[in-house]
Formats: structure tokens, C-alpha cells, sequence
């Protein structure tokens, strides 16, 4: 089963192109050769470099064409590596790489910093001795070794959107650099800890609606069953504080909460199958969330859950040096398919070290519509003995198989009428034919509608619009970084400008980068003939 299996499947690229030198763009999918899955977050890196992109969830990704003479290596954890030469890949058309998965190891593994190969069959049967949940707590004691702790940076795609519908809506991207100063420090609240914003715009290829990216106000937009902490607007900050990894020993979301300190009692575990990246053994550990003793204050870091939701996650780790690999974490509402928050990361390992790979944020969230089904006009016609009832439905027709003489009920003052038939005269115009019951004469002043009342139900609209009631639309809201290059032993350059984590994206000082051309967005594919 995938693991983030409510994801709405990502298309790739658009083509429109902010950071490179041309617009043109070679396009490719990363997909399993026996069964034709996308592989998800597959890492494409350019070989003799630190650069590189990160596939999306649909296993898609794009080089600008300034690459063509290079070869790239395509990497997923549970796949064997392949080495692709960019000419192999044509202009103009999806080009379908496919990688095999390894279910083995075929060669010891080496341990870099010591040169020390270790028996990968002896290691796995070391590994059997051990509990999923010893695994775990060793896995976090060794954060702090298996992460750099000397300053750093990660150059890469960053976007915020709203999926609703399948459609992408407000979709905002650019070109990041995030400054880290190693483990050992707050990443969150460390001066030195920061990002720098090269390139960050709303692509107004999507559609814009500023309604779904308003902020929630608990009425109109809201997230049920929960809360998040706005944090200032700034959709990045909210984004870091879902990395559990990179934030171990602090605390940062609902049933995860500190890391070193309350994951493993607030969980169970269990043992899944090992799998295999460049030969190096990975087992996976399966989570699902325990209920806390005495229903424990075990508050909202950001947001407010109740003790019975459901956890499904997973941990991807090393059995070399339990370095963790990735993290999903998904949390569904009590009797519900749907995931309430779903977060899912991926580290790499450069040098010996685990760095940022991708890193993925999505809650959904309720927001109701503008718009109410409800009558527009109502004028009575003598001649025919009715009423025209004219509603406001003018995107969207009526349906009128929801409509009968039952729905509507008329009184002139203290006289009720008898309706007795009704007649579609447009697709959002009704005729309803009425009588007086005793049969006398209707008798009705159209300048003075005071004295007329009226009652309608049960109507609805094709969209499933009930009359007089307000729809709320479901929607999911993404926050993503794909890091494209990993700069050790970096630290912020003098002049740049860096961004307030507490003030929304938008505000963002947009620094000059003279090197902007060697990164590019990966926007989403508009183009049909690509998705189908």
C-alpha cells in the first residue's frame, strides 16, 4: 500500500520557467519497471555535482535543457540506482524512466568515515534480535551523530497551494536557501537559522481564489477537528515546525510532540520489510498512535486533536547506523478515510551525513461558499393562474427532478393556496400553477407583496446545492520543499536579506542571486497530453 495514500495525485510542469536560462525543459517520470507505480520523491541528482531535483509524488520531474550533456542519477529508496544520459531524453514528450526494485543486497556495505564494510546478511539477522520500538529509540539517540552539526544550507523549490477538486489553486513558488547552523541548535528559534528568498510569486497560470487562501477564522474556513497555529501567516515557519527529525528534542506536532521525549510512549511500533538504497539495508518501522494513560494533557503544539484519531505512519531507518531516512506521518478523524494532516520527509545522505531531502505538509481543511441556492424573484401571473419563481442559480441549472408541486407552498394573507402542478420554463425558472382550495377567485395586488407568503423545500441545484443552505467546499492545503543542492560549511553571506518567519511569504525581501540560473521551479503540469 502507498503510504500516502489520500495524496491527490500530483501532475508535473508547467510551462513557464522563472529560474533558468531558457524555457525550454526536458520532462520525464520515474516509474517502477514491474509495475508501472510512479516512484515517488525519487531523487534525480546531476552526477559530478551536489545538484539535483527532487520527483514529485507522481514520480515527475523536469531538467532545464542548459543540462542536456550531462548524465543524472536517479536514486528512491527500495530501487537500484540508474544512470541516465540527459541526450537519451527527447524534447516535447514525457519520457518514461523506469528503475528496478532491490530486494537484496548485492555487495557488502561501507561505512565511509572508517572504511569499514560491514556484512549486510549478519546485520539484518542482528536486527531481528531487536523490537520496532528499541529500533526507534536508537534511531532518535542517534539524530544528533547521524545529522550534521556544522552550519549548512539547503538550495531549493519551495510552494504553497490549496487542492480542491483535483485543481490547484493559489499556487505561490520560488527559489529558497535555508540557512542551518548544524543539530546542535534551535532550528526554529536560532538567530543564525535562516532563510533567504531568491524568487517567490503567485504563478498565475493556477486558478487565483482568495477565498480559499484566506486565513482561517474558524466560521467560514475552518479545519475540523482541529487547529493550526497561524504563526504569523508565514506558510515556510509552519512548514519547518512539522519536521520532526531536524526538531527532536522540542516540541512540534499533535501525537508527535517532542520526539526524544514523548513519540516512543505515545506510540506502538511494529517491524515491516527490509528494503535496500545503494546497498545499504532499510528496515521500516510501522507506527500507530496509543491512547495516553488518564487522557494525559498532552496539549496541541499545533492543533487541537481528540485521543481518538487515527495515526497511520511509517520511519524508514538505517540498520548500518539507524540513521532515519524518512518519516510519514498521516492522522485521519475518528470514522473517516480522509487525513486530517499528513506529513511525509526524506533525508539523504551526503559525505556521511543526513541532510534535507524533501519535506511535505498537508492538512485539510472546510470552507463554506459564498453562494446560497435560494429564490430570486417571485411574480404571479393572472393569466395562467401561477407563480413564476425565478432563483439564482445562474452557473449552475436546477434540478428539476428534485422539483414537484410539494416544494412549495403559497398564502395570500390568511388564504392558503393549493399548488397544483409545476413547469420548468428555463433552467433556473419555475412556473407553479395554484388555486384557492375553495376554488374562488385568486385575488392578488403584485404592487403590494406583503400579503404574500410562501414556503420552499427540498430543491436542490446539479452540483448537489441544497436550497437555503450554505455548501462547504474540502480541500487540502499543501506546504512543500524539494531541495535541489546542499551546501556544506556555508554560512548567511554578508548583504543578504532574510526573511521574517513570523510575516507571511509574500512580504519577503527578494534577494539577488547571481547564480539563479542553475535553479528551476517545478510547477505542475497544466498540459493534458502529459497527464493522460
Amino acid at each position: 500500500m502507498r503510504t500516502l495514500s489520500f495524496f491527490i495525485l500530483f501532475t508535473a510542469f508547467v510551462f513557464q520557467l522563472t529560474y533558468s536560462q531558457t524555457s525550454e525543459q526536458l520532462l520525464a517520470k520515474v516509474i517502477d519497471i514491474e509495475t508501472s507505480y510512479p516512484v515517488s520523491f525519487a531523487t534525480i541528482r546531476i552526477k559530478d555535482s551536489n545538484k539535483g531535483v527532487i520527483a514529485d509524488y507522481n514520480g515527475e520531474f523536469r531538467l532545464p535543457i542548459g543540462y542536456r550533456n550531462k548524465i543524472i542519477i536517479v536514486t528512491a529508496i527500495g530501487f537500484e540506482t540508474r544512470e541516465i544520459n540527459i541526450k537519451e531524453l527527447k524534447l516535447g514528450e514525457l519520457n518514461i524512466i523506469k528503475i528496478n526494485a532491490q530486494i537484496e543486497a548485492l555487495d557488502p556495505v561501507f561505512i565511509s568515515a572508517s572504511t569499514k564494510k560491514v556484512d549486510t546478511k549478519k546485520l539484518i539477522k542482528k536486527s531481528r534480535k531487536l523490537s520496532a520500538k528499541d529500533i526507534v529509540i536508537k534511531a532518535i539517540a542517534e539524530i544528533t551523530n547521524n545529522l550534521s552539526n556544522q552550519p549548512h544550507s539547503y538550495i531549493g523549490y519551495y510552494r504553497d497551494y490549496q487542492l480542491v477538486h483535483n485543481k490547484f489553486h493559489n499556487l505561490n513558488e520560488g527559489i529558497i536557501e535555508t540557512f542551518d547552523q548544524g543539530i546542535n541548535t534551535n532550528f526554529l528559534t536560532n538567530n543564525s537559522n535562516q532563510t533567504a528568498v531568491y524568487s517567490y510569486n503567485q504563478n498565475k497560470n493556477f486558478s487565483i481564489d482568495s477565498t480559499l487562501s484566506s486565513a482561517y477564522d474558524g466560521t467560514t474556513k475552518y479545519i475540523k477537528y482541529s487547529e493550526i497555529l497561524p504563526r504569523g501567516g508565514n506558510e515556510h515557519t509552519l512548514l519547518n515546525i512539522h519536521n520532526p527529525i531536524r526538531n527532536y528534542n522540542i516540541n512540534t506536532f499533535s501525537y508527535v510532540y517532542n520526539l526524544e521525549k514523548d513519540f516512543p510512549a505515545l506510540h506502538k511500533f511494529s517491524k515491516g520489510k527490509i528494503i535496500f538504497l545503494n546497498n545499504e539495508p532499510i528496515i521500516i518501522i510501522n507506527i500507530k498512535k496509543i491512547k495516553p494513560r488518564d487522557n494525559i494533557a498532552y496539549g496541541l503544539r499545533t492543533g487541537r486533536l481528540e485521543n481518538n484519531e487515527y495515526v497511520n505512519g511509517s520511519l524508514y531507518i538505517s540498520l548500518v547506523d539507524y540513521s532515519i531516512h524518512r518519516f510519514n506521518y498521516q492522522v485521519q478523524p475518528p470514522q473517516s478515510k480522509e487525513a486530517l494532516f499528513n506529513v511525509s520527509l526524506e533525508y539523504a545522505k551526503y559525505n556521511n551525513k543526513m541532510y534535507l531531502n524533501y519535506i511535505t505538509f498537508n492538512n485539510s481543511f472546510e470552507i463554506a461558499e459564498d453562494f446560497v441556492l435560494r429564490e430570486e424573484l417571485i411574480e404571479y401571473d393572472p393569466k395562467q393562474k401561477a407563480f413564476i419563481v425565478t432563483f439564482n442559480n445562474k452557473e449552475e441549472h436546477l434540478d428539476f427532478s428534485t422539483i414537484s408541486r410539494r416544494n412549495f407552498s403559497f398564502k395570500i394573507g390568511k388564504k392558503r393556496l393549493k399548488s397544483l402542478k409545476t413547469k420548468k420554463v428555463s433552467d433556473r425558472k419555475v412556473k407553479v400553477s395554484v388555486e384557492n382550495f375553495d376554488k374562488s377567485p385568486i385575488v392578488f395586488n403584485e404592487d403590494d407583496k406583503r400579503d404574500l407568503s410562501y414556503k420552499i423545500t427540498r430543491i436542490r441545484d446539479l452540483s448537489g446545492r441544497k436550497i437555503y443552505q450554505r455548501r462547504t467546499l474540502k480541500g487540502n492545503q499543501f506546504r512543500e520543499f524539494f531541495v535541489q543542492e546542499v551546501n556544506e560549511n556555508k554560512h548567511i553571506t554578508d548583504g543578504l536579506v532574510v526573511m521574517d518567519k513570523n510575516l507571511p511569504m509574500i512580504e519577503s525581501t527578494i534577494n539577488d542571486f547571481p547564480e539563479k540560473n542553475q535553479y528551476w521551479l517545478n510547477s505542475p503540469l497544466m498540459d493534458k497530453k502529459y497527464r493522460d
